[in-house]
């Protein structure tokens, strides 16, 4: 699987550049041996959109799997090398699932980066950050606390392996915590900045 994951690396760099040839004979090859690698066959159909070939490219869709999460992780890709790009892919997400947090985030803070303040302002608009404070801090917080008391229970009951495992879960979830609780702060940050 290491060389499914550098070639489509190279096809990737490629695409980015703009270089359609050379990624599609590429990203060709890929297909050619893994026939059902969904990754491939997305960026297969993006290429052929992207070269005026919605037609071919729609049967490559329909067989890629899951559009959303493989057009956020474009359009995430792209964000460094080719803003305007990812932009069209945000606007895709956005009217796919108009209710997705990451995706007028992650569109807002490109906006704003590239200082279209107004458009940025109306993604932050959009966000529910209560949704994502619910999934992202107090869920996690309280099973974090249910571990951490299980882990004691077990402990004074002496079942001192087992409580260990628990803890390091518990451990764990502060990590998961830690990473998730930063971004829902910050589009909570942004949907006050922009009111």
């Amino acid at each position: 699987m290491e060389a499914v994951g550098k070639l489509i690396e190279k096809v990737l760099t490629h695409y980015e550049r703009k270089d359609y040839a050379v990624a599609e004979k590429m990203v060709d090859e890929l297909i050619a041996s893994h026939p059902n690698f969904h990754r491939g066959l997305f960026l297969k159909g993006v290429i052929l959109e992207e070269t005026g070939r919605e037609d071919e490219a729609k049967k490559y869709y329909e067989r890629a799997g899951n559009l959303f999460t493989l057009q956020f992780r474009l359009a995430m890709q792209l964000q460094e090398v080719d803003p305007q790009r990812a932009l069209i892919y945000y606007d895709r997400l956005s009217r796919m699932d108009g209710g997705s947090n990451m995706v007028w985030f992650n569109k807002g803070l490109l906006l704003e980066k590239m200082g279209n303040i107004e458009e940025a302002g109306r993604c932050f608009g959009n966000l529910t950050p209560l949704r994502e404070i619910m999934s992202r801090v107090v869920i996690p917080s309280g099973f974090m606390l249910f571990l951490f008391i299980g882990a004691v229970m077990m402990i004074r009951k002496g079942d001192k392996a087992l409580a260990l495992v628990v803890a390091a879960s518990a451990v764990f979830c502060l990590f998961w915590l830690k990473r998730d609780a930063g971004t829902a702060v910050k589009m909570m940050r942004k949907k006050r900045q922009y009111k």
